[in-house]
């Protein structure tokens, strides 16, 4: 790969940018360098200090300046005689073209697109929000001068007419979050928003949302399901039964499913903790998934119409939609497992365990142990109550109790 000497130019990028063999530019009047990306379609900007005196005793660093053509040669070039004054008067601060929020945005919506640590749908979520209501609101904004009655006439009061607190304040944790890595990765001079936080705007305490799904609407639930399809009553009847998040579910295949260990092993890229999921199957959920299985069309649970791939998390929220009447979520399914593992005396680790809740670093650091003993005992009560309310039309299995487990149901007050 060759590395080209030249007085670095917009044009000269973009004339070697269609030559391959050509990996890097290096200028003529200042220790700058552009290096090429793989698509060639952008470059980045380093500057190299060979100062004797720059903390790494005259071997060369490499500054990251930013990047091509978000940062210009003319833009870079008008900007960095600035910036060698500043150094050498130890007063540097980074370079950027940026002029107002819309750069800024814009930018966090293309880098958050190719971010493969964030879920796909955290990724769409994310860009919605920047197109529909960020840039909308703030692309004009100059960086320079902003002041928090700003950000509050343009972006929160609007919106705080119109949504829920808890989704306004979603929307601005989007925003701070862009700026916040923007400077990390040192693409602005400064961060106009690094002061402000929502409680300047609103005071408000934000409560968490409360289930829309108790224990007496799940026998009105079953006979709701009963009129569905039976791959979408397995759907709500999974969920249901184990807590799950909808895309965890949704994305199962029948290879996860452990007949001989009688375990569902939920991956770790269908995770949102990004951590594998062990869930023992009980006797009812072995024999509804039985069923499911002897007439299978796909290596998906939950296929789509096809049977070629899966099912959208659209369909699956209609599904949703249809058999609460719009009332309630398919989080609401989860929240109602929770509170009935809770009613059971179930231990907080252990149903944390089930419903796959992010441990905090100090039970990551000192509690090593899968608790899978302990989640079948728990799963195995919380489904004898739902057979209770209805569940055992589905599966069709006559599961005898425990002792244990029915003083724990009488004891929560379901008999």
């Amino acid at each position: 790969m060759i590395t080209k000497r030249l007085r670095i130019t917009d044009r000269a990028i973009k004339r070697h940018a269609s030559e391959p063999a050509i990996a890097r530019l290096r200028d003529e009047r200042y220790c700058v360098e552009l290096r090429f990306f793989k698509n060639r379609q952008q470059a980045a900007w380093y500057l190299i200090d060979k100062r004797r005196h720059n903390g790494r005793e005259g071997r060369a660093v490499w500054e990251k300046l930013g990047t091509w053509p978000q940062l210009t040669a003319e833009a870079l070039f008008s900007l960095l005689p600035v910036k060698l004054a500043r150094r050498a008067t130890q007063t540097d601060a980074p370079l950027s073209s940026w002029q107002t929020f819309g750069d800024c945005l814009t930018w966090y919506s293309e880098h958050v697109s190719h971010n493969r640590q964030v879920a796909r749908t955290r990724r769409n979520t994310v860009q919605s929000v920047i197109r529909t209501h960020l840039l909308p609101a703030l692309a004009e904004l100059p960086l320079e001068g902003v002041k928090k009655h700003h950000i509050k006439d343009r972006l929160l009061w609007p919106l705080q007419r119109r949504y829920k607190l808890r989704t306004v304040k979603s929307y601005f944790a989007i925003l701070k979050a862009a700026f916040t890595q923007a400077s990390k990765e040192e693409l602005l001079t400064h961060n106009p928003l690094a002061a402000m936080v929502f409680a300047d705007f609103i005071r408000i305490p934000i409560k968490a949302n409360e289930g829309r799904l108790l224990p007496q609407d799940v026998p009105a639930l079953f006979n709701k399901v009963t009129e569905i399809n039976p791959e979408d009553q397995l759907l709500v009847l999974l969920q249901l039964a184990h807590g799950t998040r909808i895309s965890e579910t949704r994305l199962a295949k029948w290879a996860h499913i452990d007949w001989t260990l009688q375990h569902w092993r939920i991956p770790a890229k269908n995770t949102k903790t990004g951590e594998a999921l062990i869930l023992p199957l009980t006797e009812q959920m072995l024999a509804l998934l039985e069923r499911h299985h002897a007439r299978r069309r796909s290596p998906w649970i939950f296929p789509n119409k096809t049977g070629r791939g899966v099912m959208s998390r659209d369909t699956a929220n209609s599904i949703y939609q249809h058999v609460s009447g719009k009332a309630w979520t398919s989080h609401h399914c989860r929240k109602l497992a929770r509170s009935r593992l809770a009613d059971l005396g179930v231990d907080k680790f252990v149903a944390d365990r089930i419903i796959n809740h992010k441990l905090s670093n100090l039970d990551t650091a000192y509690i090593h142990t899968t608790t899978e003993n302990l989640k079948r005992e728990a799963l195995a009560t919380y489904h004898a109550w739902l057979d209770e309310q209805g569940f055992f039309i589905f599966h069709e299995k006559i599961v005898g109790r425990s002792k244990k487990q029915q003083q724990a149901i009488i004891a929560a007050g379901w008999l």
